[in-house]
């Protein structure tokens, strides 16, 4: 049998798998978009690797030949990207944007690589929504070809994704941009492709080249001489002052909320520089100053401000090595428990422990003017301090934290103490005035008779049930008001009036027709009860009538003996309960 034919063809089988083997791994290099990492070789690259939300490096566009415009564009770039979501590119007019300025931010991938957008504010103000998912990867470059024309028509393109835009915005203002940065989000890393010479992008942007101003010479020489923001090592107290501005104490939350200007300096020979080698700057302050500074803490602290305190402040640095906080809107929430039960006379003792979380000692500046004649303090409740002071706290513990974590006083705290006292100047005249007026009714009812004295008794009560009423939307509600109890009091003698009105008139007017006891007799002829309760003695014709109407004699009696009786209990209420008001 001849099997050479057979062997042939066999071996001419093997060389064209052979010869299809390089157009097969060539092909297989080639990611989702048809771009390999060969070509991306002739790529600029722009990395991300710490991730979050911020435009750090700017790019300026070319202004001439770049990025392959044509005649009805004015604006064509093209990059690449390797990253799992969130791929961001800004286009700016300036290199400083700010956060409300108008911009172009496109987002590829945003939501977990489900939706990209157009957004013409950092972060805000969307304009242009794609649903279209998983278009990055971190395998696969993904291509993003932008496009401005110059009637303002901004597009997005994939290329090899599909052919009309993926986003599209029209502009009637149209910005002229100027400046290109990428960006990222989260914990999110990327790396950006750009000026590309396979595909003609390769004069597209040009990092910033500018030179330094002093001022960032400056800052660049602080920040590198704070030494990644440590404590200095020979700190060892922090001078402070306040002004304040505002008082409010919410009893019913025994919250004490006060509002200060405060200021912090201290020295760290660390950040000192010589004004002539920096343009004779002697003090400096910027936002991005990263120094150390001091964590300072309320220990007796409620809400908020049980964590950090200082957040919004402005940071300086003189020559000499002084730092100085500025925070002319703190406010300081602190708890003042309400001990004297005595509303609304109430004086109270509070309190604002202050501390840092490093220890460092703080020294009050007796100099300074905590209350400005010039400025008026803001008293935002029904409470205003008569006086304050600070003062050093002695403690021997040497940590600031306690075996469980808890916060606890140090040597080196500080304490601002508040005299407290309620304006209690409407509730006096509102609450006191009618009390005062009812003890007056009370005592005119036992000069008149009949149904006045008893309309009269009414009023008191009204007046009195009233001002109950009325006192229980004022009042604490933690305790009975010295106040309020003597509205109760004056309410009981009112009743108890307004019963013998009724035993009077009964006794008077209706007389039972059995005679009265026989003590009682002898109680109403008795010449000294008569003289001590202001009754005319009892003569041959009082006698007489004594006999004939002896019920009329006793109401006579009893009404001068619960005079005396309820006018001392009067007394009694004025001194014991409101001598304070």
């Amino acid at each position: 049998m001849n099997i050479t034919p057979n062997i042939n063809c066999g071996l001419w089988l093997i060389s064209c798998i052979l010869c299809l083997v390089p157009w097969t791994t060539s092909a297989a290099t080639k990611g989702r978009y048809n771009i390999t990492f060969a070509e991306l070789d002739s790529c600029d690259t722009y990395e991300i690797t710490e991730g979050g939300y911020a435009y750090k490096d700017f790019f300026i566009v070319h202004s001439l030949d770049n990025n392959n415009i044509k005649n009805d564009e004015r604006l064509h770039l093209k990059f690449y990207v390797l990253t799992s979501m969130d791929a961001h590119i800004l286009l700016s007019v300036t290199d400083r944007p700010r956060p409300h300025d108008r911009v172009y931010e496109i987002v590829i991938g945003a939501g977990g690589n489900t939706f990209s957008a157009i957004r013409t504010s950092m972060g805000l103000r969307r304009v242009s929504t794609n649903q279209d998912q998983h278009l990055l990867s971190i395998y696969d470059p993904t291509p993003i070809e932008i496009i401005q024309t110059k009637d303002g028509n901004l597009q997005v393109f994939i290329p090899g994704f599909k052919t009309e835009p993926l986003l599209r915005f029209l502009d009637a203002s149209a910005l002229t941009i100027n400046y290109v940065s990428f960006s990222t989000f989260g914990p999110n890393t990327a790396r950006w492709f750009y000026d590309c010479a396979f595909d003609g992008f390769d004069k597209e942007l040009d990092p910033e080249q500018r030179s330094q101003s002093v001022e960032e010479q400056l800052l660049g020489a602080l920040v590198y001489q704070a030494q990644n923001q440590t404590q200095p090592a020979t700190l060892s107290s922090i001078r402070f002052a306040f002004l304040m501005r505002a008082l409010t104490y919410e009893q019913s939350n025994a919250l004490l909320r006060t509002r200060i200007a405060l200021t912090l300096s201290w020295q760290d020979p660390r950040l000192s520089w010589e004004p002539t080698q920096y343009g004779n700057i002697k003090t400096f302050s910027h936002p991005d100053l990263e120094i150390w500074i001091p964590n300072l803490l309320v220990l007796n602290g409620a809400l908020e401000s049980q964590i950090g305190l200082l957040k919004n402040f402005e940071l300086r640095v003189s020559s000499n090595g002084t730092v100085t906080v500025l925070d002319n809107n703190l406010e300081l929430i602190s708890w003042c428990v309400d001990a004297a039960r005595n509303w609304p006379n109430e004086r109270l003792s509070c309190d604002i422990i202050l501390g840092t979380e490093q220890g460092v000692a703080l020294d009050y500046d007796a100099n300074s003017d905590p209350l400005s004649p010039h400025e008026h303090v803001n008293i935002l409740s029904a409470w205003t301090f008569a006086e304050f002071g600070v003062s050093q706290l002695q403690n021997d513990t040497n940590t600031r934290y306690a075996t469980r974590g808890m916060l606890q006083t140090m040597a080196g705290d500080v304490a601002i103490e508040f005299r407290l006292q309620r304006n209690g100047s409407f509730y006096r005249q509102v609450f006191v005035m009618p009390l005062i007026a009812c003890q007056i009714f009370i005592v005119l009812s036992f000069l008149l008779r009949g149904y006045r004295r008893g309309a009269l008794i009414l009023i008191v009560l009204a007046l009195t049930a009233c001002g109950l009423l009325y006192m229980t939307k004022h009042a604490t509600p933690h305790y009975v008001p010295p106040l309020m109890g003597a509205y109760q009091h004056i309410m009981q003698i009112a009743a108890f009036c307004y019963f013998l009105h009724i035993a009077l008139m009964w006794m008077e007017r209706y007389p039972p027709r059995v005679q009265p006891f026989a003590c009682l007799m002898a109680l109403m002829n008795s010449s000294i009860l008569r003289l001590l309760l202001c009754l005319r003695l009892a003569d041959s014709t009082k006698y007489c009538d004594i006999q004939e109407q002896p019920w009329r004699e006793l109401a006579k009696l009893c009404n001068n003996l619960c005079f005396i009786v309820i006018n001392l209990l009067l007394i009694s209420v004025d001194v014991l309960q409101l001598s304070v008001y």
